[in-house]
């Protein structure tokens, strides 16, 4: 039998059984939508963070600001004046007039000033102009300032937040990578980029950025969405290996959150009616059943053989579960072929509303050469 069990599983078709037991539920899966992509032109908004955290009225006390007011009653002479006067509009909010003074700065500016003052008027201008809706014109003088110095990593969460508003994704995608190469340790913007990815249809890129958060310890509803979602869109494109990955990852974290929840519930705390929305309980369920494809495809049939019990248990496709357990178990080290016999016969007699009669056909052609070989 042992000889046999080998033989069955170099058949061509036992060899496409992943397709076979991916295509009655992976569209379906897909198509509900397991994460949101939603990026607006607001969120996070790096041009104001900059002005804010860069300019020094902005942070100033009020009697510092008092004397800058008392200073700024004389005309404007050099660079020094023009500079303080585009802070105090910017503590203002008065964008327009400090994009003006900033552009005097940058008129007199000379090499004398260093390069470093350079850069923040040319950042300034380039946070000032996506203020005012002008992201065109905003993209220049940020590329100025990258030009003469590539490691403002600000710079880049500026121009994200320009694409966005354009709706280049992959301007943004660009921009976002250029930031985390300098600050790596950004787990919400390596989360964003991710699912940038994911809707681009660039699922390995995806799967790198997320399994990166998943082996970081990052955590919450948006990455366990956006990793089974990459895990279900590698399956089919054969990349089983890496899904698996992704699958563990999310099924850990939403176990987890699971027990976390429930914990609270005990300890009767509110419900943080501000986290994301999590993936449904039908959705993660169905999880056990892609888990145990992966699992069977790269021969690891004891495990596979677990996750298509939890799929049975939880009532995720009868027909399909109790299959692809069926053959788990034929091609076990140790078979428990009356369990195999079990399954296969429940598949092949299966009549349920999404019944697959190429399953069902498959099932029987099993159940009789492992009934002819007893």
């Amino acid at each position: 039998m042992e000889r046999e069990r080998t033989k069955l599983y170099q058949r061509p078709w036992m060899r496409a059984l992943a397709a076979v037991l991916a295509a009655a539920l992976l569209l379906s899966l897909l198509s509900g939508l397991w994460i949101r992509v939603s990026i607006s032109q607001n969120a996070g908004n790096a041009a104001e963070t900059y002005l804010a955290g860069e300019t020094e009225y902005v942070n100033a006390s009020g009697f510092e600001r008092f004397v800058e007011q008392l200073r700024s009653l004389r005309r404007p002479a050099d660079l020094e004046d023009y500079y303080r006067r585009a802070s105090a509009r910017i503590a203002l909010e008065d964008y327009e007039e400090a994009l003006a003074y900033i552009d005097e700065c940058l008129a007199l500016y000379t090499a004398d000033y260093g390069e470093e003052l350079h850069a923040d008027l040319l950042i300034k201008r380039g946070c000032l102009l996506t203020m005012l809706d002008r992201g065109d014109e905003a993209v220049a003088p940020l590329e100025q300032a990258l030009e003469i110095d590539p490691a403002q990593s600000d710079v880049y969460l500026v121009l994200a937040q320009v694409y966005s508003a354009q709706g280049d994704a992959e301007a943004l995608t660009g921009a976002l990578t250029a930031y985390l190469a300098l600050e790596p340790q950004q787990g919400d913007i390596r989360l964003l980029l991710a699912q940038l990815h994911y809707a681009a249809g660039a699922y390995a890129a995806a799967a790198d950025e997320a399994q990166r958060l998943l082996d970081e310890g990052e955590d919450g509803p948006e990455l366990t969405s956006l990793s089974a979602g990459i895990g279900l869109a590698l399956i089919g494109e054969g990349d089983y290996e890496r899904a698996l990955a992704l699958l563990d990852g999310a099924i850990a974290l939403h176990e987890a959150g699971a027990d976390e929840a429930q914990d609270a519930a005990d300890a009767d705390g509110p419900a943080d009616t501000a986290q994301p929305e999590t993936p449904s309980e039908a959705d993660m369920d169905a999880l056990y059943y892609y888990r145990g494809l992966c699992r069977l495809t790269l021969e690891q049939f004891d495990a596979a053989a677990e996750d298509y019990t939890r799929a049975i248990e939880r009532g995720v496709s009868p027909q399909l579960s109790h299959y692809g357990r069926g053959v788990a178990e034929l091609m076990r080290p140790a078979p428990d072929y009356e369990q195999a016999a079990e399954d296969l016969l429940f598949a092949a007699n299966y009549e349920g509303d999404d019944a697959d009669t190429e399953t069902s056909a498959q099932a029987l052609a099993l159940l009789e050469l492992l009934t002819a070989e007893e």
